[in-house]
């Protein structure tokens, strides 16, 4: 793991990297706070969890090499997608929700399948 975090980052991965941990830092915050007081509180939940976790999934990608798209970033963040619903659990004003974790599935899906198309249509495997 160690040489996969630390490994050069391709051109524009630093800049990636930090807009990486400033949407952990915001999707973290906006999931514990009460959602009546935020601003995409008439937004549909499950849209709200999809654009979530399709952004994230698409700035792990260019912040992280090609090979770790379905080794890490996948599973990564659907442990994150749960530790987020097991916090919620917790909250009184927040819920355990499957159908959540089933969304924020979704969203990953949504960026990481056209990329992996993508990848292959040039000819690249995976590594």
């Amino acid at each position: 793991m160690k040489r996969f975090l630390f490994t050069r980052p391709k051109p524009g991965g630093l800049l990636a990297r930090a807009g990486l941990l400033a949407a952990l830092v915001a999707v973290s915050v906006g999931s514990v706070i009460d959602p009546g007081t935020t601003a995409a509180a008439g937004l549909n939940d499950k849209l709200q969890h999809v654009l979530a976790f399709a952004f994230l999934g698409l700035l792990s990608c260019a912040a992280l090499p090609e090979r770790a798209r379905w080794r890490w970033v996948l599973p990564v963040l659907l442990g994150y997608g749960l530790l987020i619903e097991c916090v919620q659990w917790w909250l009184p004003w927040r819920e355990f929700s499957v159908l959540d974790l089933a969304a924020d599935l979704v969203g990953l899906l949504v960026v990481l399948g056209p990329l992996e198309r993508w990848q292959r249509s040039r000819g690249e495997g995976r590594a």
